[in-house]
């Protein structure tokens, strides 16, 4: 404990892009008890996430904008990894949690931090390799990992795909599930819900599926647009909604038109915060090949939306038959015939969608999360 009687913890985030692992760690600041934690941010000065900073910095008891990582070049890398030692020296930082969206990036940020005093010190690799890593990877990452008091993976699956490409410390390795704010997801009032669908043009009757992810590759998107036009075959009224913004947006939406869906599709672009787009739907489909763990497939679960994922496996929070389905992952036709069983069963996605909410608030909330790595910190 500090002279205050709190432990000062250090978050830092080396984000690219606004999504799942940016609100798990403004979740961690926000959750975290704060009459055994005074909180501090550390955040990327980068134009991609510009918007999520003020959340981010309301979210902590202290913030500073740092990017100690190549993004910008060496020198600047160089410099604010001596302006992150000096930060933690000066406000004597006693835990550290590096956040990162794969296996690489941080690195000169922990070196700083350990230099500066820091004595236990956790990193999260929230995408855990996907294949092969390349020897000289492997041989870095795990002289990198002699440096941590532990490495925390986001689910079960994580933990195996990471063991799978680098040394996973025996006794140093936590399983941490994500979690979700459960109090953010009330119901949308049907007079809004109306009013979405009639400014969309989707009728109210229409079985509408959707996603809120960004359009990039590996995001599986193309498989979800192939399996809807599948899916038309035998729901004509159906329509997709996609919640999301990024570089292959043109290519899908030329996509949609080569398949003859565009008409029956709504791209409706970025939103900062989809949840009254995700409660339009009657199934919610993540059609990413490789995942674990997503916050987006949370918070649709936490609205009580019936799921359909692509990367199922033990631990994950969809249980196949009870709140949604494993699809194949690349297999169009597989996630056709999930989806295809959801919006064709009313019944069964009403269950599904209880059963989803459920799920979430037993086994997947930010307080359990917050209450077991602030735990880990002072072990």
């Amino acid at each position: 404990m500090t002279s205050a009687g709190r432990v000062k913890v250090l978050l830092l985030t080396n984000s690219v892009a606004i999504g799942g692992m940016e609100e798990h760690v403004r979740l961690l600041a926000q959750k975290l008890d704060r009459g055994r934690f005074e909180v501090h941010g550390v955040f990327p000065r980068a134009e991609s996430v510009a918007t999520f900073a003020p959340a981010f910095r309301a979210a902590c008891d202290h913030f500073v904008e740092l990017t100690p990582d190549r993004r910008y070049g060496l020198v600047a890398e160089l410099r604010d990894a001596g302006r992150l030692w000096a930060y933690a020296r000066r406000h004597r930082i006693r835990v550290a949690h590096l956040h990162s969206t794969t296996f690489a990036g941080e690195t000169l940020a922990l070196v700083a931090l350990r230099a500066a005093g820091v004595r236990r010190t956790f990193m999260t690799e929230h995408l855990a390799p996907e294949g092969p890593v390349a020897t000289r990877t492997r041989i870095a990452r795990n002289l990198v990992v002699r440096l941590l008091t532990g490495v925390v993976c986001v689910s079960e699956q994580n933990r195996r795909r990471r063991g799978a490409a680098f040394r996973n410390p025996e006794g140093r390795t936590h399983v941490v599930n994500n979690g979700v704010d459960i109090a953010r997801f009330t119901p949308v009032p049907d007079e809004t819900r109306q009013a979405m669908k009639d400014a969309l043009g989707i009728a109210l009757d229409a079985p509408v599926v959707g996603t809120a992810i960004r359009l990039e590759p590996e995001k599986g998107v193309e498989d979800l647009i192939a399996a809807f036009a599948l899916v038309r075959r035998d729901h004509p009224a159906a329509v997709l909604l996609v919640a999301g913004d990024g570089s292959l947006r043109d290519p899908l939406e030329t996509q949609a038109r080569s398949l003859g869906v565009f008409d029956a599709c709504r791209f409706v672009g970025f939103q900062t915060d989809p949840l009254s787009y995700i409660s339009l739907m009657d199934a919610f489909v993540l059609p990413v090949p490789f995942g674990s763990a997503s916050i987006g497939l949370l918070e649709a679960m936490a609205m009580g939306r019936a799921c359909v994922i692509s990367f199922g496996g033990d631990g994950e929070a969809v249980v196949p038959g009870e709140n949604g389905y494993w699809a194949e992952p690349r297999n169009p036709v597989s996630l056709a015939d999930c989806i295809a069983r959801i919006i064709g069963d009313p019944a069964r996605r009403d269950a599904f969608g209880i059963s989803a909410r459920r799920q979430v608030e037993l086994n997947f909330s930010a307080d359990s999360v917050a209450r077991s790595l602030g735990d880990l910190y002072v072990s």
